[in-house]
């Protein structure tokens, strides 16, 4: 006999689906729409748009309090300037998204992207893997492309999309970035495995990591990610840092830079495992204060008491 009456789990599973359904459609729309521009039109207008909507969301306080943290030499009024900027470059990012094939397209005469190397001798990234880490600057998808071009072969670690339509979605668009992509779960099992086929890995290393150790950033101490230097540390890989900066609207320099060194004569490897980890963390911070506007800081970076012992939210913010 049929079933005439649905169960409220159903329901729920049902209402769930058609929520993510008009999601994806209502974003595909609006990818359409930004399609139809050219990438340096389409972040110009996404960045516009950006600037007006962050500065009105919820998230906006923890941009504020983030950008009180790292500059607390810098008066509110600068804050406020350089975090509704910071909301301009991720609505950029957002509407380039949909031109990565443009944008990553080999184009002599005008190229989107300036790849540059401070190591002497770039192609030796292909003899052996390496571990690809970056920071959520400028537009960080960008990595992922560069990291493959000069490693040969690169699989990223990355946060899947809840809304299995948009997953899809989101990893058809991806594909000109031609490299390999594996979720956060069992993440650093998974590296250690590609690192030991030979593949390089990348992965974002300015993620606030709950429970993770705490290494100082900006001269606070923050729950940071060890993955990197475990992994060179038990591969004997490198680590390159791949720094991205927009120059112009969907123009780009990325820069390869030299690897650190994880392993230092006898050097405990715990020890060694903390250096490492607090230089990249100071390497980040260089990036970030060359261009501060271009850094996505939209979740809280450090313990959420430190930051409110030093201020950094404002009680109408709390």
């Amino acid at each position: 006999m049929a079933k005439i009456f649905w169960t409220g789990k159903e329901k729920s599973n049902l209402l769930r689906l058609a929520g993510w359904g008009l999601e994806a459609a209502m974003l595909h729309l609006l990818w359409l729409l930004v399609r139809m521009m050219s990438p340096d039109r389409a972040s110009a207008v996404g960045g516009r748009v950006m600037r007006w909507i962050g500065p009105r969301s919820r998230k906006h306080r923890h941009v504020l309090a983030n950008l009180r943290t790292a500059f607390p030499a810098k008066s509110e009024q600068e804050i406020q300037m350089l975090a509704v900027r910071s909301w301009g470059n991720l609505g950029s990012v957002l509407a380039e998204f949909v031109h990565l094939d443009r944008i990553t397209a080999d184009n002599p005469d005008d190229p989107y992207i300036e790849v540059v190397h401070e190591r002497d001798d770039p192609e030796s990234l292909r003899s052996r893997p390496c571990i690809i880490v970056t920071a959520h600057v400028a537009n960080w998808e960008l990595v992922a492309f560069v990291g493959q071009q000069v490693c040969g072969s690169l699989d990223v670690i990355y946060s899947p999309q809840n809304n299995l339509f948009l997953e899809r979605m989101v990893q058809r668009i991806r594909a000109p970035l031609r490299c390999g992509f594996y979720g956060k779960v069992n993440a650093v099992r998974a590296m250690y495995a590609l690192l030991r086929k030979g593949r390089s890995v990348g992965l974002l290393a300015d993620v606030r990591v709950d429970g993770g150790t705490r290494v100082p950033f900006y001269g606070v101490d923050a729950e940071s990610t060890t993955t990197p230097a475990w992994l060179s540390l038990k591969t004997g890989c490198d680590i390159v840092p791949v720094r991205v900066e927009r120059v112009r609207d969907a123009h780009f320099r990325v820069t390869v830079c030299k690897p650190l060194r994880t392993v230092q004569g006898d050097e405990p490897a715990e020890q060694a495992i903390f250096r490492t980890t607090l230089e990249l963390n100071h390497l980040i911070e260089s990036w970030i204060n060359e261009r501060p506007e271009q850094w996505l800081c939209t979740k809280r970076r450090w313990p959420k008491q430190a930051m409110q012992e030093a201020g950094a939210y404002k009680v109408s913010e709390a």
